[in-house]
């Protein structure tokens, strides 16, 4: 069986899809934060309901 021999290339394409991917997450989790957050917002606070219920 051959050995995967560790390059320098073989580790920073490692890095920027491992980057990538948590990037994605984080973004992810960020978007429903978000939404979640202009959900509850307008009902917690007495002025809310100018901002038209988003």
């Amino acid at each position: 069986m051959d050995e995967i021999k560790p390059t320098w290339r073989l580790a920073w394409g490692l890095f920027w899809r491992m980057f990538l991917i948590s990037l994605g997450i984080y973004g992810v989790i960020g978007l429903i934060v978000f939404l979640v957050g202009m959900s509850f917002l307008p009902s917690l606070i007495p002025w809310g309901s100018l901002l038209g219920g988003l």
